[in-house]
């Protein structure tokens, strides 16, 4: 068997297939392709492959040993570097590709197959799952597995924006907050006029609150039952305003001496946030008239407060812990006001600048 080989393409039915000598002489054959250009591009790559191996090039070598996407999934969770929760998430978004290609090596992932594929899901989740999918390839890529990465021939478009959750008024949240029981009751008030999320407010000591300065010290995380001294990137520890209506719901909580958590549990340790949303949040919202909507509505809430109060995205990247770019990206739509008065400020200023140089 000569070194050099091209393969063959064959039409099977519907379908095209692709026909090939191995580095051991033997034949090959693999089908389900849908055109004929998939199957020549296919056995095209798999004779460059035996030809490296029958070389003994390392690379091939290690290809011999390609894993399929399901174990490329499950190597690739195991050494990214990320935070459990993000890992959860990141594994629910690839579970679609893994039931649909899970079972086929990497390497034979072909772009109209993941394009046919990212067309069954659904919509407001596309983009999610195959931007996940583009990650765990790209590994494959950084790693050697493969070549290309397939995922990034198919269009990945960003679903259209809509409209996020939020109250609308103070007196929302405060219906809300009086249907909830006293130890709970000054929560919906405090994380709607200081932004945290739940994961710092639900880790919040009575120590981080500086009524004297009047600001709140976000210094660490609950998330997956463990304390974190630190969130998800660094400009998570900060410190933020205490307003002088969200001190007032404070001094509602009931005294605790057996715990030093700002808001805890019933028996002191840290709130069951999935418990308290099911047996507090939801009963609270229906019985204030209200549609359902999660805990961190209260955080998009403040975001659309701050807005509409004329605070910039610069100084409201630092108060939520975020950057300028994702809080463009979320609450952009939120500006139109801000663009007006940014307008304003600025005709003052020059206005102003020009009769102080008249008057000079």
């Amino acid at each position: 068997m000569p070194s050099l080989q091209r393969g063959s393409v064959v039409k099977r039915g519907r379908k095209w297939a692709a026909r090939y000598y191995d580095e051991n002489s033997e034949r090959r054959f693999r089908g389900g392709f849908d055109t004929k250009t998939d199957a020549r591009a296919w056995v095209d790559d798999k004779a460059k492959e035996v030809s490296a191996l029958r070389r003994g090039d390392p690379v091939a070598v290690k290809r011999q040993t390609i894993p399929t996407l399901a174990e490329l999934v499950d190597e690739y969770l195991a050494v990214h570097s990320a935070e459990a929760n993000t890992l959860r998430t990141l594994r629910e978004r690839l579970r679609p590709a893994v039931a649909r290609f899970g079972d086929l090596r990497v390497d034979r992932l072909v772009v109209a197959e993941i394009a046919a594929w990212r067309k069954t899901l659904p919509e407001r989740s596309a983009h999610a799952m195959h931007k996940a999918l583009r990650q765990v390839l790209n590994y494959a890529v950084a790693a050697k597995i493969i070549d290309e990465n397939p995922s990034k021939a198919v269009p990945n478009p960003e679903p259209k924006r809509r409209e996020l959750p939020v109250f609308q008024t103070l007196a929302e949240v405060e219906a809300v907050a009086d249907e909830l029981s006293p130890t709970f009751r000054p929560i919906p008030l405090f994380a709607a006029l200081t932004g945290l999320r739940t994961e710092e407010w639900l880790a919040l000591e009575r120590r981080d609150v500086d009524r004297a300065s009047g600001v709140v010290h976000v210094r660490r995380v609950f998330t997956d039952g463990q304390v974190k001294l630190y969130g998800k990137q660094t400009r998570s520890l900060r410190t933020v305003p205490l307003p002088l209506r969200a001190a007032v719901a404070l001094d509602g909580l009931p005294p605790r001496l057996d715990t030093p958590l700002l808001f805890p549990g019933v028996k002191g340790g840290h709130l069951n946030l999935h418990e308290w949303r099911r047996k507090q949040w939801a009963p609270a919202l229906r019985a204030a008239g209200l549609e359902h909507r999660g805990p961190y509505t209260l955080r998009h809430t403040f975001a659309s407060w701050a807005i509409a109060a004329g605070v910039s995205l610069f100084d409201l990247s630092r108060l939520m812990g975020t950057s300028v770019e994702q809080l463009d990206k979320v609450y952009g739509h939120l500006l139109a006001d801000s663009l007006e008065r940014a307008r304003t400020a600025l005709d003052t200023f020059v206005a102003g600048a020009e009769a102080r140089a008249q008057n000079g």
